[in-house]
């Protein structure tokens, strides 16, 4: 459909729920109960339509008194007087029976004022109230039904881009009621406001829209002072896109001498990799390398996603071992995001993800802690596609993914990730572990998955200092081998020492 013939709400992140706007001829109904944010919904369809895109608007309310829109407005900061001033905006305070009786007369001075005005569209707040109380009935001559066709239909007429709030409610009539608008209505837009533990949560769901596809599911709803209603696409709805996902060929040196030496010298453009291990084995110290790394030597800007350290504290830390990282961030090389587990809302963070990786031009990503989006993400299924989600946008922008991983096991690894098992979509795993030799804790990486790489699969021993990890040299020539050399089953729970030679005559066997 052309974007000629779509209506734009201005709402933040509606119109993409809707991909690009609703059809200009389209009655829309937005239902729900109370609080749900129908009348804000509303109100602000008018004000964008005003403020974005030129069309003059109309609001008719039967129960909500002019000041109080105006007051609620202003807390959203919007400027509704200044709007009736200039002939903008009209807001017209009257009873159904009323609009009722307007509509259908030839001089109808509703409809001399939108002409006069030129209004595009208009807000209709409580489309429950135009139940005639003289005929209750759902269908007939002058029933709920035929009287809000005959709305509708005289709107139309006036090209006028309609928009119905309806509050359902659990009277008896109410269900009815509402089959009714729904039947009638050419999109329709609920809203719902539920609880999570003590934490109050509105979604919002496209019901239908008639002429268009748009994307359907549950989507997360925000009212937000000073600005407004904010949509958010739900994270697990595949994107729409007609192009194949991307692959590059072109490969790239890690910049971090650890890994660059055990993974082949450098990884796909665009590939995923896991980092896997226990809780102070130095995933966070790893992914700041990265990060740094690929800012300084590669020119590629960075972004840090943490849920378990708030960004003063990870520079405080990374500068205890000589990595500068508050000078990246101070230049914009590097961002940092940060949430609170307890308050994270997935649909939103996601968003915030986005947006961030588009405004900087974001080429490499580490997340820090998606152990902690299992505790922030009750539900399995909304667990496993972020992360479904994260892959695939970061695939098809070629964009390099690192994600921190905690196992919970200490000493030895029996599944890399017992809770959310991804390993088979990512491309490459890291596993940082610790090994106990005699009575030393070791520190010990392993690449254990590198598509397209020549990679080793020895378990080499790192340690944590001034300027980062780096990795203990390997000299099988020495006559006192390191300690790594001595044993073997390093990620086992039991590392076996190898045994020393038999000696003869106090010399070593084959001496």
């Amino acid at each position: 459909m052309p974007d000629t013939d779509l209506v734009q709400t201005g709402i933040s992140g509606l119109d993409a729920i809707f991909l690009g706007g609703i059809p200009r001829t389209n009655t829309i109904l937005v239902q729900g109960f109370a609080g749900s944010g129908k009348t804000i919904m509303g109100l602000e369809f008018i004000y964008r339509g005003i403020t974005e895109f030129n069309e003059p608007g109309m609001v008719v309310v039967f129960e909500t008194h002019p000041h109080k829109l105006l007051r609620d407005g202003a807390s959203f900061g919007w400027d509704l007087a200044a709007l009736q001033e200039a002939k903008k905006l009209q807001i017209i305070y009257t009873t159904p029976q009323v609009l009722d009786q307007e509509l259908r007369s030839p001089n109808s001075l509703l409809l001399e004022t939108a002409l006069e005005m030129g209004a595009k569209r208009i807000f209709i707040d409580g489309a429950g109230l135009l139940i005639p109380p003289e005929n209750v009935s759902m269908s007939g001559p002058g029933s709920y039904r035929e009287l809000l066709r005959e709305l509708m239909d005289a709107l139309n007429r006036e090209n006028l881009t309609t928009m119905l709030s309806h509050e359902l409610s659990v009277l008896p009539n109410s269900l009815a009621i509402s089959e009714i608008a729904d039947f009638l209505a050419d999109t329709v837009i609920q809203l719902n406001r539920y609880r999570q533990d003590r934490r109050s949560l509105r979604s919002i769901e496209i019901i239908k829209s008639r002429g268009q596809d748009y994307e359907s599911g549950e989507h997360t709803l925000r009212i937000t002072s000073k600005k407004g209603l904010e949509v958010f696409r739900r994270v697990q709805a595949p994107v729409r896109r007609n192009a194949p996902q991307p692959s590059s060929a072109e490969r790239s040196a890690i910049g971090v001498e650890v890994l660059d030496t055990l993974i082949g010298g450098g990884i796909f453009d665009g590939s995923t990799t896991m980092v896997i291990g226990v809780s102070g084995v130095g995933k966070t110290v790893l992914g700041t390398q990265l990060l740094r790394e690929g800012a300084l030597k590669q020119g590629k800007r960075g972004l840090l996603v943490s849920l378990d350290e708030h960004p003063a504290q990870i520079i405080r830390n990374a500068e205890t071992i000589g990595l500068n990282l508050g000078d990246q961030v101070a230049s914009g090389e590097i961002q940092i995001i940060f949430e609170s587990p307890q308050e994270l809302d997935v649909d939103s963070h996601f968003a915030k993800i986005v947006e961030t990786i588009e405004k900087y031009g974001i080429q490499r990503m580490v997340i820090d802690g998606m152990t902690s989006y299992s505790t922030a993400l009750e539900n399995p299924r909304v667990y496993r596609d972020f992360f479904h989600a994260l892959v695939a946008y970061s695939k098809n922008r070629l964009m390099t993914s690192f994600f921190n991983y905690e196992n919970p096991e200490f000493l030895g690894v029996s599944t890399y990730m017992p809770d959310f098992p991804v390993s088979s979509i990512v491309d490459n795993i890291i596993l940082l572990n610790m090994a106990e030799l005699n009575s030393t804790i070791h520190r010990c990486l392993t690449v254990v998955k590198a598509r397209g790489s020549k990679h080793e699969f020895e378990t080499r021993e790192f340690v944590i200092g001034q300027g980062g990890i780096k990795l203990l040299p390997k000299d099988e020539k020495s006559p006192k081998p390191l300690p790594f050399q001595s044993y073997s089953s390093i990620l086992s729970r039991a590392p076996t020492r190898f045994q020393t030679p038999a000696r003869t005559n106090g010399a070593p066997a084959g001496d």
